[in-house]
């Protein structure tokens, strides 16, 4: 079977959870099918529009490189291209026209383009997605205000316009045009609802996560709940150890603001010093502006910013750690680390909130505390200090993930129900 699998972004050129898990669905694919990957990163120089294929591991790569430019570069062309960008389409195009698959599984439309799934129906190809994250449901795609609060609601796109213009247009006239340009939210909403429903399934790893989208008046039929996998023997290639040091407290993501990780600072500046070492692994490039106020806020002797870490090294992170914190505050969906923390045995303390509650279960494998509550997290840590048969009664009940191979091969009996 030939299989195309399209994203907003993939490896080497980005990390994140859905970028990591296409790359590894790609690689646990491509020994029984033909793969093909399609993703954009844009160029900072070089032409404006320009395709780069290569081959690489028996996948066949396409990145497309369009940088905004003229009217494309404006306030209003960022916002377009976020959903709207024709000579994406037209390179995905030539690319199905030449490899001709049997199967098109989106992972991501974010700064692609909103027609692809219908182009590709009318081109008679079957289409799966699935959905990482809220994107379909909100132009962030996270479901979380700017003062940290998760959404309460779009208020006829009002509150749409004040996320967008706080993230990404910040000007003293957004109060005044928010009437204006609420509607043009509300016709995204409609267009990249559109373009979900061109699929044949969806597939979700949390049932949180399932239960929003139907909320919002998506086909409950249409939703298969899978897991996502992981690489199993490359993450316990690490083994882990105990040791009678510090407690071995790690965060290992993206340095942003919706990921908490100055609630997790502040909690870790009230315990004591000497009783517990913080690691905080994450590019401080992405977000540089926040990533220097952890780096002010961070006043605790045992802790430290450690910067990136690739990811073949994850394992090496994990196997260091005695507890990994998810102090995010918006509705995380199914967020890889924390499988990849159980991978290696790891407990995980998360806030409670989302799927975040379904992924770690209170006092079987993990802890969950108030989101944004720095106390309660200060709490939850000097607990596991101040009681020594925790930790591990929480490591005797950590799951063991789902396998790559295994969610491949899940993958596949969906594939070809649709095919």
């Amino acid at each position: 079977m030939k299989i195309l699998l399209v994203t907003h972004k993939y490896p080497p050129h980005a990390l994140g959870g859905v970028e990591v898990y296409t790359y590894h669905l790609a690689r646990a694919l491509r020994g029984h099918h033909q793969v093909f990957v399609f993703y954009r990163h844009d160029d900072r120089d070089g032409p404006s529009l320009a395709e780069y294929d290569q081959e690489a591991d028996g996948i066949f790569v396409r990145r497309v490189s369009c940088r905004p430019q003229g009217w494309k570069a404006t306030v209003a062309g960022q916002f377009l291209d976020t959903f709207l960008n024709r000579p994406i389409e037209e390179s995905l195009a030539r690319l199905v026209a030449q490899v001709q698959p049997d199967l098109v599984h989106l992972q991501h439309l974010m700064s692609l383009s909103v027609r692809i799934p219908h182009r590709l129906r009318r081109a008679g190809r079957p289409v799966v997605l699935t959905f990482h994250d809220y994107w379909f449901l909100c132009a962030n795609s996270q479901l979380v205000w700017p003062d940290g609060r998760v959404c309460r609601g779009k208020a006829a796109g009002m509150n749409c316009v004040r996320c967008a213009a706080a993230a990404r247009f910040p000007s003293a006239w957004v109060p005044w045009l928010r009437p204006a340009v609420a509607p043009l939210f509300l016709c995204r909403d409609w267009v990249v609802k559109r373009a979900a429903l061109q699929a044949q399934f969806f597939i979700a790893p949390s049932h949180f996560l399932i239960g929003q989208y139907v909320a919002a008046g998506f086909p409950k039929e249409r939703f298969i709940y899978l897991e996502n996998g992981i690489p199993l023997d490359r993450l316990r290639r690490a083994q882990w150890q105990a040791t009678d040091g510090p407690l071995r407290v790690t965060f290992l993501g993206a340095l942003a603001w919706q990921k908490g990780v100055h609630v997790l600072v502040e909690a870790f500046n009230g315990l004591p010093e000497g009783v517990a070492r913080l690691r905080i692994w994450g590019d401080p490039g992405v977000f540089p502006e926040y990533a220097e106020r952890l780096r002010r806020c961070l006043i605790h002797p045992d802790a430290a910013l450690m910067g990136p870490i690739a990811n073949e090294r994850v394992g090496e992170v994990l196997a260091d750690s005695d507890v990994l914190v998810v102090p995010s505050l918006w509705y995380e969906n199914s967020p890889m680390v924390i499988q990849e923390a159980h991978a290696l045995g790891v407990p995980v303390i998360a806030s409670d909130l989302g799927a975040l509650a379904e992924k770690v279960r209170h006092e079987v494998d993990g802890l969950l505390f108030p989101p944004g509550d720095a106390l309660a997290l200060q709490q939850t840590l000097q607990r596991i200090l101040d009681e020594p048969d925790l930790l591990p009664r929480l490591r005797s009940g950590v799951p063991s993930p789902l396998d790559m191979e295994e969610h491949a091969g899940e993958m596949e009996r969906l594939y070809r129900q649709v095919v």
